[in-house]
């Protein structure tokens, strides 16, 4: 021990929280291996999963001309995007059997590791792409895929799944959905970090459209990336950019919107398991200490320009927590099943930052069953 010890003391406190980008920063491609894929003497994990953290990984497991590899290949090597840059941490490859279903094989991939927001399907037939659609809407994950046919993505659009995002191609081969989805993954998705609209992608070749079909595309929701311009004719693509044209879910929400809804749902999720986690008392005590937490959340979305910020003319969002026992509002008075199971109520609205839109929510903060046993180590 030296004098500077005895006279300088410095307290380092590591954060108690658990962060959602890795959650984020993911995409899982789901398909089937077929012969000649691998590279020789490689045999695909009998988990069939596999996390790669860069191409060349993906190499080592997958021929160049595997569908795999071109996938992957689009994944790690998406540049600038408007204001974010692709910030892919892994990509997850799930492997679908020779008679196993596209949702099997992601139950599988979510049982071994779930740290994914983003699932593509390699396949282009219709029931495949459905039936991601559809998992990902029952499990709360986002899916971007492929269409070469407009109408295979009818029944995903009358189903009003806000979580499948569809892209026209002409070329049944092309990655264009795996790079899409590299270029939304972020730790949160604020400013423009989500939406896919006036995306320009690298390695992938904008199309030619007719009006007809662009008039279709746009009607059904479908996504396309192509050249745009305001002068017409051969030659004239240096005059304009190379984007993704389309801002919605095949449900019709906007996909920025839908992004920003899901990371505040998990988000908030999880300050509730941080909550839990300091043992609050059911009284206001532990009432106030909720509303801090929940305030200090809701002022990390406006950073992130999740949520508009406070002005003299306008407030971001509003909270509040219920009494729990005083007054006539309080929750023992207005909901005796969950004073009974001494559930925290948290309401309030916030304002999206990408269409200024009110959203409403009510927060009954009770973690599961199973939750509550982490959290105490039972």
């Amino acid at each position: 021990m030296s004098v500077y010890d005895n006279l300088i003391s410095i307290l380092f406190k590591l954060p108690d929280g658990r962060s959602l980008e890795e959650y984020f920063k993911n995409v899982l491609l789901v398909g089937k291996i077929n012969t000649g894929d691998l590279q020789s003497e490689v045999e695909f994990p009998s988990s069939g999963l596999k996390k790669y953290s860069s191409y060349d990984e993906v190499l080592a497991d997958f021929v160049p001309s595997s569908q795999f590899a071109l996938e992957a290949n689009a994944v790690f090597n998406q540049k600038n995007n408007t204001q974010t840059t692709s910030q892919i941490q892994y990509l997850m490859i799930a492997e679908q059997g020779a008679s196993e279903s596209a949702g099997d094989a992601l139950d599988k991939a979510k049982a071994v590791d779930g740290k994914f927001a983003k699932v593509v399907p390699l396949s282009r037939e219709a029931a495949d792409i459905k039936a991601c659609a559809d998992w990902c809407m029952a499990n709360d994950r986002f899916c971007d895929f492929v269409v070469t046919d407009v109408d295979d993505a009818a029944e995903i659009a009358a189903a009003e799944n806000n979580y499948a995002y569809g892209i026209f191609r002409k070329n049944s081969t092309d990655p264009i959905a795996s790079a899409v989805a590299s270029t939304s993954t972020c730790g949160y998705f604020g400013g423009k970090d989500g939406a896919a609209q006036f995306t320009q992608l690298t390695g992938i070749l904008p199309e030619t459209y007719s009006g007809a079909e662009i008039s279709e595309m746009n009607s059904n929701n479908v996504a396309y990336y192509t050249n745009v311009s305001p002068i017409e004719g051969g030659e004239t693509d240096s005059f304009g950019y190379n984007w993704i044209i389309g801002s919605r879910m095949l449900g019709g929400e906007l996909r920025q919107r839908q992004m920003i809804m899901h990371y505040i749902k998990k988000s908030m999720g999880l300050m509730a398991l941080e909550f839990f986690n300091q043992k609050p008392v059911y009284d206001e005590t532990g009432n106030n200490l909720l509303l801090t937490m929940a305030e200090k959340r809701f002022r990390s979305f406006q950073t992130y320009n999740l949520v508009i910020a406070n002005t003299a003319e306008q407030t971001g969002y509003e909270l509040k927590v219920t009494p729990i026992r005083t007054g006539s509002n309080s929750i023992m008075n207005t909901d005796a099943e969950a004073y009974n199971a001494k559930k925290f109520k948290l309401t309030g609205c916030y304002y999206d930052a990408i269409v200024g839109e009110k959203v409403d929510f009510l927060f009954y903060v009770d973690p599961s069953d199973e939750q509550v046993e982490q959290i105490l180590g039972e």
